[in-house]
């Protein structure tokens, strides 16, 4: 049996150090790395909630869909486009033919950090 509490603590607080890294990284027009840091947010605050519904640790996999399946949360229609489109910033593996591009618009870079901070915060008020 894992302590429930202090599994939830610390993948809630990864997630809020991670939202902080993709600010930074972002400000400093590191965008992959932000971007990649904003998945992480998100994958971190799913893995919180999956210990809090399970009960366990959450599954080793950085799929968000899966994550909000185990979590039993459902997604509305944005939020499943808004984790597709975050999916691809995981950069399982990094090897060169998987890399995604980097959004030149810095106003769709800002968009998905605000997305990220939305949905965070969402998936926070679960817990």
């Amino acid at each position: 049996m894992i302590d429930v509490r202090k599994q939830i603590h610390y993948w809630q607080n990864g997630a809020e150090e991670e939202l902080l890294n993709a600010r930074i990284m972002i400000e400093n027009k590191r965008i992959l790395a932000g971007l990649f840091f904003c998945h992480l947010c998100v994958e971190k605050i799913f893995k919180a909630l999956v210990v809090k519904v399970t009960e366990e640790h959450p599954p080793r996999t950085h799929n968000l869909f899966l994550l909000a399946e185990k979590a039993l949360i459902v997604l509305d229609k944005e939020q499943d486009k808004f984790a597709s489109e975050l999916q691809v910033y995981q950069l399982e593996g990094r090897y060169p033919e998987t890399m995604p591009s980097e959004p030149k618009d810095m106003k769709l870079v800002e968009e998905y950090y605000k997305n990220t901070e939305n949905f965070h915060l969402w998936l926070k008020a679960k817990l």
